[in-house]
């Protein structure tokens, strides 16, 4: 069993709440796919956001939506050998007899397909897997709950289980599969491979020609089967709810997929196919009209037919005194072997290329590229390289990023994404120590800002400037109460504080002295500020 909701980000954005009453009567709706086996959940629209959609979405920008739209799970391998034969089981009923059982009177599988909505305890579970009273029957003719619009669709899947379409479609919170009954001799094992999937939408622009089992409640001529959406075309399905009762979405096709979107790898389904070629070391099949079959998948995944780039390095950001981000990683990637790679190395490394964006998902733009041991930028005393970014400005946050390029212009991930607020490096030696603003004139109490462990209002902080790398910071009050005590252990020239005391109150009004004490040179500086509420 599986619990799936998509965009859950772009849910509450939209409806300011996360409820099951959401859930259910909204924007979630529940798929079945035959052909890969594939149980999926997919939003409604995709809720692109109304004001910033546009924004986020230029080229080399965060692009598109702002999750992946539609996740899944469907069986990869499944055991077969130990299913029980007639006889060794309760199960089925007479009525069912006729048409379960298959060539080698096993029973055909999945055994139960379920779907439900969030309120799932675990006594729904539990019934799932009473085999003798299948919680979804198996079809048993052409118009058996649903009609079948493909005719080999029907007749492998006739004796295997139903989805619970008759729930309706949203409110699929909860996805269950079941297998069985298996007889079991003492000390063997039973082998299932489930592959998780994600991907942009349920279809692509191509795929509305396909229908799988989804997207209304079964109220519509076509019953159960809808065509497959995309965000490329809306469709109007009478049961889809919203105003107006659509599913897709026409965005892309004015506006591009996200950076981040691998190229003929975009919806569910291509990431489901690329799943089975990874799996079975085969040549990459479409099933949109071939059927897979889990039952006759290896045991163990192959994973020979993919090949992998040379990963990203591992990464690591400093200030420096002038101010200048230093993007520093090693050489270790340099040694990635293809014996290590499992043989699906294809081509060594060629160069690197770092990253700089404002954000998280983008915009990214190129500091540099970097050579194999390029001598600019590597110092093989340490076998590190590094990079100074010369647009950073202090207390800017930026994210960086470094990707290893092959020499068939194939990148690494960027797993490696790094954020960094820019800081003045700590200076050398201990000389003045200023504290800025001063004097604080408070603006507010008590805020939810984090600093320290100290909580404080987030336009009330002050910064101390001009500290060496290790020091203890000392604050005390006129009358020479010590009021805090601030621990410095890093490579900064200052650090803020929330003027907090130690007994988590704010300062009063007043004149307040401070120590700072270098702790590796035993120098000492002092100063002064006035707080005024």
């Amino acid at each position: 069993g599986y619990g799936f909701s998509t965009s859950m980000y772009g849910y509450e954005r939209t409806y300011n709440r996360w409820a099951e009453g959401d859930l259910r009567s909204k924007d979630q709706f529940a798929r079945y796919d035959f052909k890969r086996w594939l149980s999926y959940n997919h939003d409604r629209t995709g809720k692109p956001d109304s004001s910033m959609f546009d924004i986020w979405s230029q080229a080399g920008d965060r692009g598109g939506l702002d999750s992946p739209q539609a996740v899944g799970i469907f069986p990869l391998h499944y055991d077969y050998d130990h299913l029980a034969v007639k006889g060794q089981t309760n199960y089925p009923k007479t009525s069912d007899s006729v048409y379960v059982w298959d060539a080698n009177n096993k029973i055909k599988q999945p055994y139960t397909l379920r779907y439900e909505n969030a309120n799932v305890d675990i006594g729904k579970v539990i019934s799932w897997t009473d085999i003798t009273s299948r919680k979804t029957s198996p079809f048993g003719g052409k118009t058996d709950s649903t009609s079948f619009p493909d005719q080999s669709l029907y007749a492998y899947w006739k004796g295997r289980t139903k989805p619970s379409w008759t729930l309706g479609w949203k409110q699929p919170a909860a996805h269950g599969y079941v297998f069985g009954p298996y007889k079991m001799p003492v000390g063997e094992h039973l082998h299932f491979t489930i592959a998780e999937v994600a991907g942009y939408g349920p279809g692509v622009p191509g795929d509305s020609i396909y229908v799988d089992l989804g997207g209304g409640t079964g109220s519509e001529a076509t019953l159960g089967f809808h065509p497959i959406p995309s965000w490329y075309k809306q469709f109007s399905y009478t049961d889809a709810g919203g105003s107006p009762p659509v599913i897709g979405s026409n965005y892309l096709q004015t506006h591009p997929l996200p950076w981040y979107v691998t190229p003929g790898v975009v919806s569910i389904r291509d990431v489901a196919d690329r799943a089975i070629q990874m799996y079975t070391g085969s040549p990459l099949i479409k099933y949109d009209t071939l059927q897979f079959e889990p039952a006759n998948t290896p045991v163990h995944g192959i994973y020979s037919t993919v090949t992998v780039p040379i990963p990203a390095p591992a990464l690591r950001v400093e200030d420096s005194p002038d101010i200048k981000n230093k993007i520093i990683w090693g050489s270790q990637v340099e040694n990635f072997s293809n014996s290590q790679a499992g043989g699906r190395l294809k081509a060594g490394l060629l160069y690197y290329r770092v990253l700089r964006s404002p954000q998280a998902l983008g915009p990214w733009v190129v500091i540099d590229s970097v050579a194999k041991r390029d001598t600019r930028f590597f110092n093989s005393a340490t076998s590190e390289y590094v990079v100074q970014d010369l647009q950073s400005r202090l207390s800017e946050s930026y994210y960086y990023c470094v990707v290893s390029v092959d020499s068939l212009g194939r990148t690494s991930a960027m797993t490696n994404r790094l954020a960094h607020e820019t800081q003045k490096g700590a200076v050398l030696t201990l000389g003045k120590v200023y504290v800025a603003p001063n004097p604080l004139i408070v603006t507010g109490g008590f805020g939810g800002s984090i600093a320290s462990g100290a909580v404080g209002d987030i336009n009330d902080k002050i910064g101390f400037f001009g500290l060496p790398k290790k020091a203890t910071i000392r604050i005390f009050s006129y009358s020479g109460q010590l009021i805090q005590t601030i621990e410095h252990d890093v490579n900064t020239y200052s650090v803020e504080w929330f003027q907090v005391t130690r007994n988590n109150q704010l300062l009063a009004s007043g004149v307040y002295f401070f120590t700072v004490d270098d702790l590796l040179e035993g120098k000492r500086a002092t100063g002064k500020f006035v707080i005024i509420h």
